[in-house]
């Protein structure tokens, strides 16, 4: 696997992506000191911006004729962006692409406080958007992420987690948020329900492919192309596929080694020697070619929705090459 370049994805839409970053910037400017400072600190830290890009790109391919996709792009990674802070706190998180987490500098009451103004604001722009459905889309998405985080942490630390919990969490968590960006060019374009769908079902499964991938890195990536430690997951007590299909097939040995893990405190770095006997085992019983299948599965199936909605030739094959990308990436 290599590293995610999508510079040739975001090259059509670059005026477009600088115009959400000052977007952006503009939404998280305040007088308020100390939200100020917590603001430049998050945007100083920032990710690949996948969500607005996916934003950007169907509302290309749909043909969307203003600059009104820019405002929606925002608000989806403000929303992303509020997820991971709450996220950081509630797994203790210490790394966030490769920069301290706000909870370990600022702690979690500031932290929390500020993830909730982080939705807030993201509201309060899309309503100024005036679209009705796109307030729907963003009302589901945030419902069902925190419905997904709730899942998650009543699974904490669970043996017994099952194949249902895991993909009701990364649907919730991941797989929709992607679904409302693809969907976001058909609404501003008022394409029919039948196209609007497929364009949803498009970024559904590459949020599907996408946390399949996720998953898959953790037990397989180093902990500097991750940006955090590896078998973070584990150490945090969320049992993904991977770790899932290993508890399968090779219950007596993994679960006693879970434990002693989980024992220890999620704080404390696994041995090297218990790193190696967990990849060990993971080679053995092929634990992580399930869910690279389903990974695969997911890409073909976004591109195969793609097919159903007519739409700018060009942005159509980026489009159609992402899922594909992102099988690739190590982080």
């Amino acid at each position: 696997m290599a590293r995610l370049d999508l510079s040739r994805y975001f090259l059509p839409i670059a005026p477009k992506l600088a115009g959400v970053e000052a977007e952006l910037q503009r939404i998280l400017q305040s007088d308020v000191e100390v939200v100020q400072k917590l603001a430049d600190h998050v945007r100083g830290g920032q990710g690949k911006r996948l969500r607005p890009a996916l934003v950007m790109l169907s509302s290309r391919f749909c043909g969307v004729p203003d600059d009104e996709d820019v405002r929606f792009g925002a608000v989806f990674e403000l929303i992303h962006t509020a997820t991971l802070v709450h996220d950081d706190v509630i797994d203790h998180a210490q790394l966030r692409r490769g920069m301290p987490t706000l909870n370990r500098l600022w702690g979690n009451t500031l932290t929390v406080l500020f993830g909730d103004l982080l939705y807030l604001v993201a509201m309060s722009e899309a309503i100024a958007g005036r679209s009705w459905r796109m307030m729907e889309i963003f009302a589901e998405v945030t419902t069902r992420m925190i419905e997904g985080e709730l899942i998650q942490n009543d699974v904490l630390f669970k043996l017994d987690t099952s194949r249902k919990d895991y993909f009701d969490i990364q649907e919730r968590k991941t797989a929709l948020l992607f679904s409302g960006c693809t969907e976001t060019g058909a609404v501003l374009t008022g394409r029919d329900q039948d196209e609007c769908a497929a364009m949803r079902e498009y970024g559904l499964e590459v949020g599907r492919a996408f946390q399949l991938v996720d998953d898959l890195l953790d037990y397989t990536a180093t902990s500097e192309e991750l940006g955090k430690p590896a078998f973070s997951d584990l150490r945090e007590g969320k049992l993904t596929l991977p770790m899932l299909t290993l508890l399968e097939r090779a219950p007596d040995e993994v679960r006693s080694l879970i434990r002693t893990i989980w024992d220890r405190g999620e704080e404390v770095p696994i041995p090297e020697a218990e790193e190696q006997a967990l990849r060990a085992l993971i080679a053995r019983h092929d634990a992580l070619a399930e869910t690279r299948d389903l990974a695969l599965t997911a890409s073909r199936n976004a591109v195969a929705r793609l097919a159903e909605v007519r739409g700018h030739a060009e942005t159509g094959a980026l489009l159609r090459e992402i899922p594909e990308a992102l099988l690739s990436r190590s982080r």
